[in-house]
């Protein structure tokens, strides 16, 4: 599922001019955007609860070697990685209450604020539609890059 949603949130129509820059900082964002999702609708089967722990774990190994490979030292990790922690859950919890009271300005409006991005309309507009599709489709579905609608142009 990681690989997924990795390979979804390099997709260059999230990244350029009014969208998210094209970034470090803008990468972790898109990437917490689709994890979020993605942890949400594991979140929603309770029998599911366990992947999405693992998912998580995953996730954060992810982050844990992105930061060794950018050259950050062995001893900054921790608290690299427990700042990393904190932005991660904060965004989940603001994107979740957005998406589910299905709340496009408010759901812009975090989405403008973290991944400073002018236009955040479509991107709002293209979560909600994210969210409603893998609610409707098999929580496996993430597991394939067609589980995810294409990102807006």
């Amino acid at each position: 599922m990681l690989a997924a949603v990795t390979a979804v949130s390099r997709n260059p129509a999230f990244f350029g001019q009014g969208r998210v820059p094209d970034t470090l900082e803008g990468r972790f964002e898109v990437m917490t955007l689709n994890a979020a999702l993605a942890l949400m609708r594991l979140q929603a089967e309770p029998d599911l609860r366990p992947l999405a722990q693992a998912f998580t774990d995953q996730l954060f190994r992810q982050f844990d070697s992105g930061l060794r490979e950018t050259g950050v030292s062995d001893t900054a990790v921790p608290k690299r990685m427990h700042k990393l922690a904190s932005s991660f859950y904060g965004r989940l919890g603001a994107y979740s209450a957005s998406i589910e009271a299905a709340d496009v300005p408010a759901l812009a409006d975090a989405i403008s604020r973290n991944t400073r991005a002018h236009e955040a309309e479509p991107l709002a507009a293209y979560v909600l539609a994210v969210a409603q599709a893998q609610g409707a489709r098999p929580a496996l579905a993430l597991l394939e890059t067609d589980g995810w609608p294409a990102p807006p142009r």
